[in-house]
């Protein structure tokens, strides 16, 4: 191959690190719209297991005012309270820890990919470098 096509190659082997660069961007980008999606459905999710507490306390409430129970009154009625608050506080904790858990793993991917980027780059870099080098001694 004679120093045009070595020049050739190593302008070519930029261009593709380039390319691979801007897909990896593109992942990355996506792994992080992701994260912000684990966190929006992890507080989404916590909020409806909040609000279907709240419908569970008043149908107990309900429930034992319907049946001649005064609301308040006996203990049962409190335990049963507050247990299924309780329950539903581990609950919202659980659903917070996992979304937490899914939007660091999202953006741990994220970072990967731009550090994938940045090495195509580097290898774009050694890959024209070297093309350079068999062209200057090609003449």
């Amino acid at each position: 191959m004679g120093a045009g096509g070595y020049l050739m190659a190593g302008a070519m082997s930029l261009a593709a690190a380039r390319q691979q660069q801007g897909a990896y961007a593109n992942d990355a980008q996506a792994s992080y719209e992701q994260a912000q999606n684990a966190a929006i459905q992890a507080d989404q999710e916590a909020i409806n297991r909040t609000a279907q507490l709240r419908e569970q306390l008043a149908s107990i409430s309900a429930s034992s005012a319907g049946g001649g129970v005064s609301v308040g009154a006996g203990g049962s009625m409190a335990n049963i309270r507050r247990r299924e608050t309780r329950v539903a506080n581990n609950d919202v904790s659980a659903i917070k820890y996992m979304g937490t858990s899914k939007q660091r793993q999202f953006k741990l991917q994220g970072d990967g990919k731009k550090k994938q980027g940045k090495a195509a780059m580097y290898s774009g870099y050694a890959n024209a470098a070297s093309s350079g080098t068999k062209a200057y001694y090609a003449t």
